[in-house]
């Protein structure tokens, strides 16, 4: 496969390094993951405890599996051993999976998508003076999102978002609600015990 544009190689004995390589790679992994007809939500690197990981989430209508994963795995090894890619860590892990519940946004197709859903989205600079930002999706454009949050309306341009994400509450529990307080449990009684009274007459 070839790449949509050249990589930069590292410059000898430099710890700085052009780093537009990674953009280059990230645009061709896209590339080959919507060729196989699948949706790549998005291609990361991350780095934790030494380990470096290309991350690559990947969806398809009706959901993905392990036999989805492992088809764009081996594709995307095949693509990766083929090019020689000098900027590449060496020991590097690739990583192929689903996003999740709580996927990853990056789009602004996706935040069309998932209107009125929940969602937390962290910014590079303070806005409104925070960075972290959690509400309902309520709409967006190509240059940014508006969420309802606690405190109103929140505008943050999709040029400022650090990432963003989609929040999952959980299940709610199934059967009765339970008493919040001593009071409610103390009136449940005694509307039992009238109850009662009134099938005995």
């Amino acid at each position: 496969m070839r790449l949509v544009r050249e990589l930069s190689v590292p410059q000898e004995g430099g710890e700085r390094m052009d780093r537009g390589w990674e953009e280059a790679l990230k645009d061709n992994v896209r590339e080959l993951v919507e060729g196989l007809g699948y949706e790549c939500v998005q291609v990361a690197f991350k780095t934790e405890h030494y380990r470096k990981t290309l991350q690559v989430f990947i969806d398809l209508l009706g959901g993905v599996n392990v036999n989805d994963c492992e088809t764009v795995s081996k594709a995307l090894n095949r693509f990766l051993d083929e090019e020689d890619l000098p900027e590449l860590p060496k020991g590097y892990y690739l990583e192929v999976s689903s996003p999740g519940l709580e996927r990853p946004l990056t789009t602004p197709e996706h935040y069309r998508r998932f209107r009125g859903r929940e969602a937390t989205v962290r910014t590079f600079e303070l806005l409104e003076g925070r960075k972290k930002h959690t509400g309902t999706i309520e709409r967006s454009d190509e240059t940014a999102v508006t969420l309802l949050t606690e405190t109103g309306e929140c505008l943050i341009p999709f040029e400022g978002i650090r990432e963003a994400f989609l929040v999952f509450r959980g299940l709610e529990p199934k059967g009765r609600k339970k008493p919040s307080n001593r009071k409610d449990r103390k009136k449940r009684k005694v509307q039992s015990c009238r109850a009662d009274n009134e099938e005995e007459r």
